[in-house]
């Protein structure tokens, strides 16, 4: 494999070089397959040699018109962002429509300053599982391009509309009901506490909600819990949230 093609694929684990090129790496055969199926412009695909005449090749029309290149496991390692590469890499354009905040109609999670890759992804996937409008991220939090959180999203990052914008831009733009979680909130579960958000907002896992965001949220909310845990995941905790206010609005019809 020519070392600068290594080198072109290996600078997408820095962010700045994800954004400057709009461009990403995409790792792991589910994903892969997301991505594919996406309306994502795949430019290649890396495989080592167990995957040479792995099925997946011939799984759908979208991916054989895919150029792909095999390559040696050590290049392979040399390129992935994770300590056990799952053999199978791509490099995708980001589209020009990524980036741009969600529509008004339905309800938009803000994810307030999480650093857990593996947080953001999951919550992108819990909005794409629910119909969210989509899920905006502060630029202090997590990359949601970053090869972690594209596959703890499982490739829902190329389904569902994502942002990065500060809290500032999106409550210009978006007129929002705003609801914030946190654990010293109304009760989330009890019928009629907390009207249904447009806007519904995640807090970091360490320090929760920010000052600017708390200030602004027209109501906070909290899950309520009755064993020793001393909180929930930040995931865990956006995920409950949505659940349940998606099922108090559908019992209000």
């Amino acid at each position: 494999m020519p070392k600068s093609l290594r080198q072109e694929v290996r600078q997408l684990k820095r962010r700045n070089a994800r954004w400057e090129t709009r461009k990403v790496m995409v790792e792991g055969e589910k994903c892969i397959r997301e991505l594919c199926e996406s309306t994502w412009q795949v430019e290649r695909i890396y495989f080592t040699p167990p995957w040479k005449d792995a099925k997946f090749w011939e799984s759908a029309d979208c991916v054989k018109s895919i150029p792909r290149l095999e390559v040696s496991a050590k290049d392979m390692e040399m390129m992935s962002a994770f300590k056990s590469p799952p053999g199978m890499l791509a490099v995708a354009h980001v589209p020009d429509h990524f980036n741009q905040l969600p529509d008004e109609n339905g309800m938009v999670l803000y994810l307030d300053n999480l650093s857990d890759p593996g947080n953001v992804g999951t919550l992108i996937r819990v909005a794409d599982w629910f119909g969210l409008s989509g899920v905006v991220v502060s630029a202090q939090s997590a990359d949601p391009l970053s090869p972690k959180t594209i596959q703890s999203a499982m490739g829902s990052v190329f389904h569902v509309p994502v942002c990065v914008c500060d809290w500032g831009d999106i409550t210009t733009a978006l007129k929002a009901n705003v609801v914030g979680l946190d654990a010293g909130g109304e009760n989330l579960f009890q019928p009629g506490n907390i009207s249904t958000p447009t806007l519904l907002v995640v807090g970091s896992e360490s320090h929760g909600l920010s000052d600017e965001v708390r200030k602004s949220c027209n109501a906070i909310a909290s899950i309520p819990g009755a064993g020793r845990a001393e909180s929930l995941n930040a995931s865990v905790a956006g995920a409950v949230a949505v659940a349940s206010l998606i099922q108090q609005r559908v019992a209000l019809g």
